[in-house]
Order: C-alpha cells, then sequence, then structure tokens
C-alpha cells in the first residue's frame, strides 16, 4: 500500500511548493521576513502529520469501530447489514483500474466535502451577525473559518494561521471515507430490510436538492477565487485542502490492510451485533450460522 500511495504524496507535496510560492508575493515575505520555500516546508511537515492522522482514523474507525457503527446504523435504521467476502480474480488492466481508482476520487471527496463544511462554517459564524459576547459557538467557528477575510494580518501571516484549522477541517471530512474504505476490496457488505418506501423518496428527493444547492455554493467560492477578488489566504486554503485531501488519502490507503485485518479478526472472533449483522460466509466467521439469504426478508414481506 506504500506503493500506492506515492502519487498522492508526490502530488501533495507539489501542492504545498504551488501554494507557498505562488500565492505569496515577494513584498509580502520581505515585510514578515519569510521565505516561500521555508513556508512550503512548515506546511509540508503538516502534511506528515495528516498522513499520520489519515492512518490513525482508517485504523480506529475503518478497523476497530466500523461493525460497531455498522450495527448501530442497523439498529437506528431497523435494517440488517449481511457481510460476505469479496472473491478474489486476476486483476485485468481494467480492472486494475478500477482498483486504484480510491486514488483518484478519495481526494476528491475529502477535498469537496473540505470545502462544503468550510462554506457551512462561514456562513454560521456568529461573528458575522451582530452579536453582544462572544460565545465558545463562536470561537470554535472562528478557528476554523478559512473562508473568512482578514482584519488585521497580512496575507501571509493569516495564512499560515489557517494550516490548524484545514488540517481539523480534512480530519472531519475524512471521517466517514476512513470507515467505509475498507469495505470496498476484501469484504461485501449488504443492506437489507430496508426503511418504508415514503421515508426513503422523501431521501432521495432531499438528497440531490441538498447536494445541488452545495455545489452552486461551492461554484460562487471557486469564482471568488479565479477572479482574484479574494484575499490571498483564499487561494492558500485552497491549493493547502488539495494537498491535505492528497495527504489524508495516502494514510488511509496505507492503513487499508491492518482495518481489513482487524475487521477479519473481529468477524472470526465474533465481535459484533450478531443481531444486526449477519455473516453468511464460515471463511469470515467459522461459527457463523447457515441462513438462507431469502429468510431475512421474510419478517418485512409478512408485515
Amino acid at each position: 500500500m506504500v506503493t500506492d500511495s506515492t502519487a498522492p504524496l508526490i502530488l501533495g507535496f507539489g501542492a504545498y511548493i504551488v501554494a507557498a510560492v505562488s500565492t505569496f508575493s515577494i513584498p509580502q515575505l520581505t515585510l514578515v521576513g519569510l521565505d516561500p520555500l521555508g513556508i512550503a516546508l512548515l506546511t509540508s511537515i503538516m502534511g506528515l502529520l495528516v498522513i499520520g492522522l489519515g492512518y490513525g482514523s482508517i485504523v480506529l474507525l475503518g478497523g476497530i469501530c466500523s461493525l460497531n457503527i455498522a450495527g448501530l446504523i442497523s439498529r437506528l435504521t431497523k435494517t440488517k447489514q449481511v457481510i460476505r467476502p469479496k472473491e478474489e480474480e486476476p486483476l485485468q488492466l481494467r480492472k486494475a483500474l478500477i482498483e486504484k481508482s480510491h486514488l483518484v476520487y478519495l481526494p476528491l471527496v475529502l477535498f469537496f466535502t473540505s470545502i462544503a463544511l468550510g462554506w457551512d462554517i462561514y456562513i454560521a459564524d456568529p461573528s458575522r451577525t451582530t452579536t453582544s459576547k462572544p460565545a465558545m459557538l463562536r470561537l470554535v467557528l472562528r478557528s476554523l473559518n478559512f473562508l473568512a477575510t482578514p482584519q488585521h494580518a497580512t496575507g501571509v501571516l493569516f495564512s499560515l494561521r489557517l494550516t490548524p484549522a484545514l488540517v481539523a477541517i480534512t480530519v472531519i471530512s475524512g471521517l466517514a471515507p476512513s470507515i467505509a474504505l475498507p469495505y470496498f476490496r476484501r469484504f461485501k457488505i449488504i443492506g437489507i430490510n430496508s426503511g418504508p418506501f415514503h421515508s426513503t423518496l422523501l431521501t432521495a428527493v432531499l438528497g440531490p436538492i441538498i447536494g445541488l444547492n452545495i455545489v452552486v455554493s461551492l461554484l460562487g467560492i471557486f469564482y471568488k477565487v479565479l477572479s482574484a477578488g479574494a484575499p490571498t489566504s483564499y487561494h492558500y486554503a485552497l491549493i493547502v485542502l488539495i494537498g491535505f485531501s492528497l495527504h489524508y488519502s495516502a494514510g488511509t490507503c496505507i492503513g487499508r490492510g491492518k482495518a481489513e485485518s482487524i475487521i477479519l479478526q473481529r468477524l472470526a472472533n465474533g465481535h459484533y451485533d450478531g443481531n444486526r449483522i449477519v455473516v453468511l460466509d464460515r471463511t469470515l466467521n467459522p461459527n457463523a450460522e447457515a441462513i438462507e439469504l431469502g429468510s431475512l426478508l421474510r419478517p418485512q414481506l409478512e408485515d
């Protein structure tokens, strides 16, 4: 998996160098006494931290906690999750490209989720409205609001202050992918006995509407950046988020094998909610009962 992560690592460091060198002009650097390559180095060190966070998240959430999370979701939605092993087949060129496609779509998911999350924080920031006293919510939102215009700081210093917030937003955006990624390769998990038709229909309709709203908001953000009407911190935030997304994805790719092994061990030892998670293959759990898939659907059909 280290080989799989080579491309995200290279692209990530390249993104940091572009962010540091192209975003900050020489007069700004002269005023604050900072070198662009030094800024790129500092940001790259943060990228190494993001790799570790990506690795830790997929091992903790995808390996140790994912079966518990699946059981909790099944309880809330009154469904069952059926886990099967995926058959190993010799990878042809087309299938190999699909297998490695997570190196493309995972960074994209992280990047656009980070931008959408940043936009939501920007909109919800109480400091943008009239408030009498600063509250804890205001402090948290301000610390994560990388879309806020700097008031009394140069573009360089303000951009560097944004870096911890960009790391935090990347980690938050990567929580769901870290839980789901281990189930794309070694296991097949299928939800059955889903919710009623009417609630499913409403969810299917509301989902695209909310997604379209996010897309329109993102287009507005990119328009502001490309039109050169935004401060330099906008440019820095977008390019560094690309780097962090790539580095976080690299960390998850490195730790995916470990997470899969943890899931396999938990299944073999029976450390999962047997009422909500059904194992149909004894290669995953030697003590699993022989259950026909159709029998799991009968209680729902009889209601």
